[in-house]
């Protein structure tokens, strides 16, 4: 009785054993060395677990691995592998990594390739002149005395476009700095369907932020010439209305002058 409990044991862990996947095993130690930027050991545990099952989401994630590691030669290599077998959308998203990858690799080629940088001659010394003691200004006429006793500032449309114009303005480089964000982060992607997801994400956020700015700067220009406008009323109804103080031996002699 006791050697048929143990044979049932035994048959009962074969299936247990059989489930069990040394590529996704590999796979799954490879995503975390990704996640903390342990490049070398994502690209060894990715490498085991193609060698295993070659699955083209595998070689996305090794060619990613190598980009993010800096040895974008050996990525762009990857890249091409994947698209022999990728979809079309695939095979799109592929290219244009491997665009950016090789200018990359010509931009670095350049940094090396650039003259070292001439060393200036130190710029002569100035002596500065004696400081003399400033002379006295003469006072400046009175002014007119203004008959408005409002401003431009506190004109209240243009007062209200000019704080929706902020608004958009304010509201669309918020989206657009969110939409930059997440287009950078995209390319980080294991998958190219994550990818996809994400840089569609990234665009619409993009395209709110435009049209908020868009928007804003409507709405900001609008204000801007209300406040144009008014001032320049203000200043045509000054100039036909003045006061005039002449001072006398007893006092002084106010007169109010205004122009229809």
């Amino acid at each position: 009785m006791k050697h048929r409990a143990l044979l049932a044991l035994a048959f009962a862990s074969i299936p247990t054993l059989a489930l069990a996947d040394p590529a996704e095993d590999h796979l799954a130690k490879g995503t975390n060395y990704y996640n903390i930027q342990e490049w070398a050991s994502a690209l060894k545990e990715y490498k085991e677990s193609y060698a295993l099952d070659p699955k083209p989401d595998t070689l996305w994630a090794i060619a990613q691995t190598q980009r993010l590691s800096g040895d974008c030669r050996s990525a762009i290599l990857t890249y091409k592998a994947y698209m022999r077998t990728a979809s079309a959308a695939g095979a799109n998203v592929a290219q244009e990594f491997i665009t950016k990858c090789q200018a990359d690799i010509e931009a670095q080629q350049r940094a090396i390739d650039a003259p070292p940088p001439t060393v200036s001659p130190p710029p002569p010394v100035v002596v500065n002149p004696p400081i003399t003691s400033p002379q006295p200004q003469p006072m400046p006429p009175p002014q007119r005395a203004s008959t408005h006793h409002g401003s431009w500032a506190f004109d209240p449309l243009g007062d209200v476009l000019f704080v929706v114009g902020v608004g958009g303005l304010a509201t669309g480089a918020t989206f657009l700095a969110l939409g930059n964000r997440d287009m950078s982060a995209a390319k980080n992607e294991l998958t190219v369907a994550a990818y996809e997801g994400a840089t569609s994400d990234a665009k619409q956020k993009q395209q709110i932020g435009m049209i908020a700015t868009s928007a804003g700067a409507v709405f900001t220009g609008l204000a801007i010439w209300r406040f144009v406008a008014v001032a320049r009323r203000h200043n045509r109804e000054d100039a036909q209305n003045s006061l005039a103080i002449v001072p006398t031996r007893d006092g002084a002699f106010a007169s109010y002058l205004v122009s229809f």
